[in-house]
């Protein structure tokens, strides 16, 4: 049988922070992507037209995601 690992918060968590940053990355580019499409019939838009919150709505979203994540992380002891 092979022996049961301990659990490793440390590494646990920034694996985590890796999934988040990549997981923005991810909606940023779409949500980037389906505001500058353009509609047919119209004329191409401006991105701050389209979505004019969508800097702000991606900042908050990514602070608490992040600050969730590094205060976690901060309590960990592992070494």
């Amino acid at each position: 049988m092979k022996e049961i690992r301990p659990f490793r918060q440390r590494v646990f968590l920034l694996r985590v922070l890796v999934a988040i940053f990549l997981t923005e990355a991810f909606f940023l580019a779409f949500a980037f992507w389906k505001c500058s499409t353009p509609i047919p019939g119209k004329p191409v838009p401006l991105l701050a037209e389209r979505c004019p919150n969508i800097g702000q709505r991606t900042q908050e979203l990514f602070g608490v995601a992040v600050a969730t994540t590094l205060s976690l992380l901060t309590g960990t002891d592992d070494k």
